[in-house]
């Protein structure tokens, strides 16, 4: 949200891939910052969840995980809980059974509810400040750390939040606030989600019942106590400050609502989640027959085809005048899509050994630097966890983008893996330097994973990222 500029700003920030995994997935997110003086949502695109430790969330693996937020009052809650979210998720055991469907159900809400609780805790400030005001692409991943810091507070700042799990059989959507997930069945557009607006009965009642109010602002647009057009986010912690009551009660509230969605492998053509800025200028079926005509078949699908049917979206949903079009298009504007028709074909990578023989020196990645800072504190208790950041410096191979970066975490063990990517014939080739960062750590360390792995291309030929590290210490005391 924010300001307004003089004119537009339509330069893209796109990213694409292949799931060739069992889901055999292709998908696309772009994100326009359009008339607003800066961009605060994020996105998410994950085609499969990773667990943070090699032996929790095995159930998860099967389950890819897309989602769009909308930032107001900063954009540091997005990018914040875009990083966090499927990390989160990937925390909640799942197992086998009849309550299967519950069980998803409440880990949804739970990693909702978990990201307020992060915020609140305080012990997140510094990343939170390192998201403020970053220039990197919004996406769920390490360039999310890349930027510098200026400022951040997530009890002014939040976020709306709709997020997909797409496994083989269903699509879960669990949504606080108005951006939206639509499903294209037979070109149908079918609503996976429903907005959250102050003026529905049942959220007017719980902000009423809560000590808030709604307040009507003329062309059809309410707010909650004059300021947020919306019921439901992640952070807003201002408005989450009566203890006596659950979370789902509050003012404003994190809690999503699930839907469940079974899947019709014959008829589901693709998911498409954008945040309002889209959904104010195209109804469902209108956004979904823009996108439809623009895509190809599943087997002559690629990733810059899906980027540029979004693209094309955003440029037909940006207002060309402002005042002409009463605000409407004046928005931040992100974009999913995710095909759901599997190619006939699995389209995987060609193997290096068919490269050219001009190609067969391949470039490497360098580590340039590595060093870990605490972060101050000293404990207070018996067994305290400090912490710090970890600072890497990466020398890239210039104009190949960088298509994958992992995080490996295990008990005593943390690798980063960075995956460069170039393309031969329309075909990904794809190669991998990883680097093992336990030695720069402080004794008995671990690395906290900031919701690996990320999708985007540097220009630059370097690569910084941050990412926080925690030690358990011992605090001896004095006997009397």
């Amino acid at each position: 949200m924010g300001g307004v500029l003089d004119k537009p700003i339509t330069r893209k920030s796109s990213e694409s891939g292949v799931d060739c995994g069992p889901l055999r997935l292709t998908w696309a997110a772009s994100a326009m910052q359009g008339w607003r003086v800066s961009m605060e949502d994020a996105h998410i695109t994950l085609p499969v969840v990773l667990p943070r430790r090699a032996s929790s969330a095995a159930p998860w693996t099967q389950t890819a995980v897309f989602g769009v937020l909308d930032g107001h009052g900063g954009a540091q809650v997005a990018r914040f809980s875009s990083s966090r979210l499927p990390e989160e998720l990937a925390k909640f055991p799942l197992k086998e059974g009849p309550g299967k469907r519950e069980q998803m159900e409440d880990a949804m809400k739970g990693s909702f509810h978990k990201i307020d609780d992060m915020l609140r805790s305080g012990h997140f400030a510094a990343e939170l400040l390192a998201l403020t005001n970053r220039t990197a692409p919004p996406g769920a991943g390490p360039q999310a750390m890349i930027q510098p810091p200026r400022n951040g507070d997530a009890h002014s700042a939040g976020c709306t939040a709709c997020v997909c799990c797409i496994t083989d059989t269903q699509i879960i959507t669990a949504n606080a606030g108005d951006s939206r997930a639509v499903l294209c069945s037979g070109g149908v557009a079918i609503p996976l989600s429903k907005d959250h607006k102050p003026n529905d009965a049942g959220e007017k009642r719980r902000i009423q019942a809560a000590g808030g109010w709604v307040e009507s602002c003329g062309a059809g647009q309410h707010r909650v106590n004059g300021n947020l057009n919306l019921s439901r986010a992640l952070g807003d912690l201002e408005y989450k400050k009566d203890t006596s009551r659950r979370p789902e009660e509050q003012i404003i509230c994190s809690t999503p609502d699930v839907t469940f969605r079974e899947r019709d492998l014959e008829k589901d053509e693709f998911l498409l989640i954008c945040c309002d800025g889209v959904w104010d200028v195209k109804t469902n079926q209108q956004a979904v027959d823009f996108v439809r005509k623009r895509l190809p078949s599943a087997d002559d699908a690629t990733e810059p085809a899906l980027e540029h049917a979004l693209e094309s979206l955003l440029d037909d949903c940006v207002s060309p005048d402002l005042r002409e079009t009463h605000g409407l298009g004046g928005d931040n504007m992100t974009a999913v899509v995710v095909l759901l028709k599997a190619p006939s074909k699995a389209r995987t990578a060609k193997p290096l050994e068919t490269r050219s023989s001009k190609d067969t020196e391949l470039p490497k990645v360098q580590l340039i630097s590595c060093t870990a800072e605490p972060g101050g504190g000293a404990p207070s208790e018996a067994f305290a966890s400090t912490s710090g950041s970890m600072k890497v410096r990466l020398r890239l191979p210039l104009g190949i983008p960088v298509s994958d970066v992992f995080l490996f975490l295990a008990e005593d063990k943390a690798a980063i893996q960075v995956m460069l990517q170039e393309r031969s014939e329309g075909m990904p080739q794809t190669w991998s330097e990883r680097f093992d960062l336990q030695q720069w750590l402080p004794e008995a360390s671990v690395l906290r994973s900031p919701g690996l792995p990320a999708k985007f291309t540097s220009s630059s030929g370097r690569l910084r990222l941050i990412l926080p590290w925690t030690k358990t210490v011992e605090s001896r005391t004095c006997e009397p």
